[in-house]
């Protein structure tokens, strides 16, 4: 069994005060995150003390741990002894204290930005005049949505805009804002209201399929979906939904979703639900 140094949540002490308090022990050691409701997760390698390796799903070195010091700002993390022979071949080459600075500034820079979208669980909704403007018959679809943005769902997450964007965090920030600014695109509180002055209040299971479900059929219409199957298999809330039952809502909403826009999309979407099941218990 691995040796598990410390473990905790990031809402209760802050990424940059982490990385430091490990700085400090002087360990050789490595630092999982993990984001649930987003299918985020991320790793970190320190060989006594000094951060030598870090990715963030696919993306690697610097890059990764400034977008983690920007936008992870809760989630599962876990620290665990490892040996000089399991480090991965090094890709900082930074000092740690450089990237915490350039994080903060990068912070700073996008503070409007995050006022609106302050979490990787945050979601945004194309308006009908954008998901008009995707199809592919038109010889000269429009220039003013970027052409990678159409491979996202009606509606995504964050942390889903980041997953597919062939651009850097902050480019890719300021492509999502000129769309919220000419109303191509709107932004969503847990309630799907639009209010720059709350962040959402994140339910891990809820949001967790809800965020799969919201890309077949939209955001209110995901979260009223979600809300109605746990009602009809009988529960008060989908945290005290056993295994058998989350199953049974997989199956719910996957047949929900074929009535509303199709067999395969229901499938599809079924599928993703009963894989989020064993990450969720």
């Amino acid at each position: 069994m691995a040796n598990i140094l410390l473990e905790g949540n990031l809402a209760s002490i802050s990424f940059p005060n982490l990385v430091q308090l490990l700085r400090l022990e002087q360990k050789d050691c490595k630092l999982e995150l993990s984001r649930v409701a987003v299918s985020q997760s991320a790793e970190m390698y320190f060989s006594k003390g000094q951060l030598k390796y870090a990715a963030v799903n696919t993306l690697t070195g610097e890059d990764a741990m400034l977008r983690i010091i920007c936008w992870w700002n809760c989630g599962e993390f876990k620290v665990l002894a490892v040996d000089q022979a399991e480090m991965p071949s090094p890709n900082i080459t930074k000092q740690i204290d450089w990237i915490l600075l350039e994080g903060m500034r990068r912070m700073d820079e996008c503070h409007q930005f995050k006022a609106l979208l302050p979490d990787l669980a945050s979601a945004v909704s194309f308006t009908q005049e954008a998901l008009d403007a995707f199809k592919w018959d038109r010889s000269d679809p429009p220039e003013w949505i970027p052409h990678w943005m159409r491979r996202l769902p009606r509606s995504f997450s964050i942390a889903q805009l980041f997953d597919i964007s062939t651009l850097g965090a902050e480019e890719s920030c300021a492509a999502l804002k000129s769309l919220l600014y000419t109303n191509a695109t709107v932004a969503h509180t847990v309630d799907g209201d639009v209010d720059p002055a709350h962040a959402p209040i994140q339910r891990t299971r809820f949001d967790s399929f809800s965020l799969i479900v919201m890309e077949y059929v939209g955001y209110d219409v995901a979260r009223s979906l979600v809300e109605s199957a746990v009602q009809e298999i009988g529960a008060e809330a989908m945290e005290s939904l056993t295994f058998g039952q989350m199953v049974d809502l997989s199956d719910r909403l996957g047949l929900a979703i074929s009535r509303m826009v199709g067999f395969d999309e229901g499938q599809d979407a079924m599928r993703k639900l009963r894989a989020r099941i064993t990450s969720l218990l």
